[in-house]
């Protein structure tokens, strides 16, 4: 009886290179698939429904990136993903819409009523979040964006994280409408 050989393998040894060919052919996308988990559910838009020309269109699907614009703290309070202290998003314009992605790489920066500063960058969507586990900070806070060598502080001292309670697309409580990068 004849054995089949495949670059010079036979039998098991033919069956474990090509396993091994398809797990360094799998390994060599993880990267890839990293840095889209982020983004899974950003698709391209015209201008004209976001000025980011990305709107979020996963759901409720897990990451980073979900939901610009929305209450991640109030949404993250009812069981599901991580808990925030402070999150919210940055925009290119104090009337952008829930979904439509905001600024990459603003610092938000918020100083606690102890002088604890922390600062925070938005992800592709112009989301920034500091999570419960590991951090806190004294109420009220101070915050202000900082973006290509441009600042912009906040007129009021904060007794809440949840920046989206008050910068919506309408503002309220008092707030212009959505955070803006400088």
């Amino acid at each position: 009886m004849r054995r089949s050989k495949f670059f010079g393998f036979s039998g098991f040894r033919t069956v474990l290179v090509l396993a091994a060919a398809c797990f360094l052919w799998l390994a060599a996308l993880v990267p890839a698939w990293a840095e889209e988990g982020e983004g899974t559910g950003g698709v391209k838009v015209p201008a004209s429904t976001c000025l980011s020309g990305m709107k979020w269109t996963g759901g409720n699907e897990g990451s980073a990136e979900m939901h610009p614009g929305a209450s991640c703290i109030d949404c993250h309070a009812k069981g599901e993903g991580p808990k925030f202290i402070v999150a919210g998003t940055v925009y290119q314009d104090v009337a952008e819409r829930n979904d439509c992605y905001g600024v990459q790489g603003v610092v938000v920066q918020i100083t606690d009523a102890k002088g604890k500063v922390i600062r925070m960058t938005t992800n592709r969507a112009g989301n920034f979040t500091l999570r419960t586990r590991g951090n806190a900070i004294t109420f009220p806070y101070t915050a202000k964006v900082l973006f290509q060598g441009r600042e912009a502080e906040m007129a009021t001292p904060q007794s809440t994280g949840n920046c989206a309670s008050c910068h919506t697309a309408k503002g309220e409580n008092g707030a212009p409408g959505r955070v803006i990068a400088p």
